[in-house]
C-alpha cells in the first residue's frame, strides 16, 4: 500500500483545498468565451457585407467556438471562422486563447486552398513582416500552436526569397500573429484586425463600417 500512496507538496495541498482557484478559472474562461462570441458576431457581420472573392465556399460553414483542457497541459478556447476542413484541404482562420501563454490569430491553408493562395502569401511578405507575423516551420505536426522556435519563425527575419521557398514547400501553410494575455481588455480589436488582414491577403474585400 505504501508504494501506491500519493504524495502532494504543501503548495499542491493548498491549491487542492482552495475551491476559489477553480471558480476563478471558470469565471475567466466564461469571460474569454464571451469575448470570442463577440468577435464571432463582428466577423460574421463583416463577412456578410464583404465581397468574398475566391472565399465564398470557405464562408459557407458557420463559425465554431470549441474548448479544451489539455493543449500542452493547459486550457484553451478557439474560434474558427472561416472554416473549411476536409481530408484533402483546409482553409481556416483560427483565433485562439491559450491559458498562461497568449492569444493568437492564424491562417491555416493546405491542399487546394494552399495552392490557390500561395502566390498571395508570397506577395504579402512585406505586409506580414511589418505586422509581426510568423510562418509555421513544423513539418511533423501542423496542429501545434505554440510560438517556440521549432514551430514558428518570424517573417521579419526572412528575406523575400527564403519566405517564398518556405511557402512553396509547406504542405500545411500557417501564418500567425501572437498577442499577450495582459492585453485582454483591448485585444479584441487586434484579433479582429488580424482576421481581416489575413482574409484580405486571400482576396476578400471588406466594405464600409461593420
Amino acid at each position: 500500500m505504501d508504494e501506491a500512496k500519493i504524495q502532494f507538496s504543501p503548495a499542491e495541498m493548498e491549491l487542492m483545498c482552495n475551491a476559489g482557484v477553480i471558480l476563478t478559472k471558470n469565471r475567466i474562461l466564461y469571460g474569454i468565451r464571451r469575448l470570442l462570441e463577440s468577435l464571432e458576431g463582428q466577423m460574421q457581420r463583416a463577412a456578410y457585407l464583404a465581397d468574398p472573392g475566391p472565399l465564398a465556399d470557405a464562408l459557407g460553414p458557420s463559425a465554431k467556438i470549441s474548448k479544451g483542457e489539455n493543449y500542452l497541459g493547459l486550457p484553451y478556447l478557439v474560434l474558427d471562422y472561416p472554416r473549411s476542413f476536409d481530408s484533402r484541404s483546409i482553409f481556416a482562420v483560427r483565433t485562439l486563447f491559450w491559458w498562461g501563454h497568449s492569444f493568437s490569430s492564424t491562417l491555416h491553408l493546405s491542399g487546394a486552398w494552399k495552392d490557390l493562395f500561395a502566390h498571395n502569401i508570397v506577395e504579402a511578405h512585406g505586409l506580414l513582416s511589418q505586422n509581426n507575423y510568423f510562418i509555421g516551420i513544423n513539418e511533423e505536426d501542423p496542429w501545434q500552436h505554440h510560438f517556440e522556435e521549432d514551430n514558428y519563425r518570424a517573417i521579419a527575419l526572412m528575406n523575400a526569397g527564403a519566405f517564398s521557398d518556405r511557402v512553396e514547400r509547406a504542405d500545411h501553410l500557417k501564418i500567425a500573429a501572437e498577442f499577450p494575455l495582459r492585453d485582454v481588455h483591448f485585444v479584441a480589436e487586434d484579433l479582429l484586425q488580424s482576421w481581416q488582414r489575413l482574409l484580405e491577403v486571400c482576396g476578400m474585400r471588406f466594405r464600409g463600417e461593420w
